[in-house]
């Protein structure tokens, strides 16, 4: 076995030595070196890659996120909601019961109430409601129903404690998965990914998230578009049963 070991080994040898005394020769030897040179580089550059990958998705994965959405799943809350889509901001503030919502909305300093039920919207026009396009933006994003499958499919990027006992999780996601989730399209966008910002409180109840959508604004509107949500909770279970307005 070994003296036939020897002889492959001299065989190879003798071949090489035939190839590099001829001009093509030693181009066979030189492509044949530089293959094997290239894929053993591209071998360990992939195995540092996928290494440094997993550690940083087991980094991540292992950080505790022990909140609760319940308050927020369960739609019996005071809010306040600020967007800010490409420098004009507008702001609400209001109550949610049972489906329902009464608030105030507030753009260029000027103040209106508004109700919304089900998928109706309706705004007060001096002395009655009247049924209006949809009020938020993003609405399907910021749902109270997709929160959780958004949060889900996202990336868990950092989580910072404050002194206050508040925790703040941040979060990247693509705008091919939020896409995906809203849509079931595979639309497969090189893109910067948008972020999510969820804070808690003591309580471990979620009561603010931040919502930069601004990739995922730029490829809906077809042109460079910033767009962020902010969004806090408080009064969970607290709010009376709201009455729908006659129009």
């Amino acid at each position: 076995m070994k003296e036939e070991k020897v002889k492959k080994q001299n065989k190879y040898i003798e071949g090489i030595k035939k190839l590099s005394k001829n001009k093509r020769g030693r181009a066979i030897l030189f492509f044949a070196f530089y293959f094997v040179f290239f894929f053993v580089l591209i071998s360990l550059i992939r195995s540092s890659y996928n290494s440094n990958n997993d550690d940083y998705y087991n980094t991540n994965n292992s950080i505790n996120t022990e909140y609760s959405i319940e308050g927020i799943k369960n739609g019996n809350y005071h809010f306040t909601r600020e967007e800010n889509i490409n420098g004009i901001i507008t702001n609400f503030t209001g109550d949610k019961a049972n489906n329902k919502i009464e608030g105030v909305m507030t753009s260029n300093n000027t103040f209106y109430n508004y109700f919304i039920y089900d998928n109706i919207n309706l705004i007060k026009t001096i002395d009655k409601y009247e049924v209006t396009s949809e009020l938020y933006h993003f609405n399907q994003i910021t749902d109270d129903n997709n929160i959780e499958k958004i949060i889900e499919k996202a990336t868990l990027i950092s989580k910072t404690e404050y002194e206050t006992g508040n925790t703040s999780y941040s979060y990247e996601i693509t705008t091919n998965t939020i896409d995906s989730l809203l849509n079931g399209t595979n639309i497969d966008i090189a893109d910067i990914p948008n972020k999510i910002t969820v804070e808690s409180n003591e309580e471990d109840e979620v009561i603010k998230i931040t919502y930069d959508l601004s990739s995922y604004a730029t490829y809906i509107n077809g042109t460079l578009s910033t767009t962020t949500i902010t969004i806090n909770y408080s009064n969970f279970g607290e709010v009376k049963d709201i009455e729908i307005p006659e129009s």
